[in-house]
């Protein structure tokens, strides 16, 4: 018998924006693969979104804020669920440096949205590349072909 459901193993990444300086440790991310239960709720939460903002009689701009709202939703659902453990931090006031640091919960919008753009783009496109089953899915093929 071969086992179909997903194993709940977790894989580490370095992250190249935040790389280590004067012997501090670099920033890093600890990821986990979507079971498939959770892709299909991820989707059809993002369906709804797009069958709510297709109701409205706005025109073409409805298009670009439905695109805008379903990948902020996607984004925030991946790194709420991806992301198992991490080293990152954010100052407790954004206002007032002196208060200090703490981890970050990517289970919270706010702390999401605050990241450095580049940070959260390299995280996105690291959950991206992790939970790409059509690109694995064509990868296994190819390997099998020998092409």
């Amino acid at each position: 018998m071969a086992r179909a459901t997903v194993v709940k193993t977790t894989e580490r990444f370095e992250l190249t924006t935040l790389p280590g300086v004067n012997g501090d440790a670099g920033g890093w991310v600890e990821l986990r693969r979507l079971a498939y239960g959770e892709k299909l709720h991820k989707d059809a939460e993002a369906m709804k979104m797009r069958f709510a903002m297709d109701s409205s009689k706005e025109g073409s701009r409805n298009v670009d804020a439905e695109v805008s709202l379903i990948n902020e939703f996607v984004t925030l659902a991946e790194f709420a669920k991806c992301i198992v453990d991490h080293n990152l931090t954010g100052l407790i006031d954004e206002n007032d440096e002196s208060k200090g640091e703490r981890p970050l919960d990517f289970r919270k919008p706010a702390d999401v949205q605050n990241l450095d753009p580049r940070v959260g783009d390299e995280i996105s496109t690291l959950i991206g590349d992790m939970n790409d089953f059509e690109r694995e899915a064509k990868t296994s093929l190819k390997d099998e072909l020998g092409k």
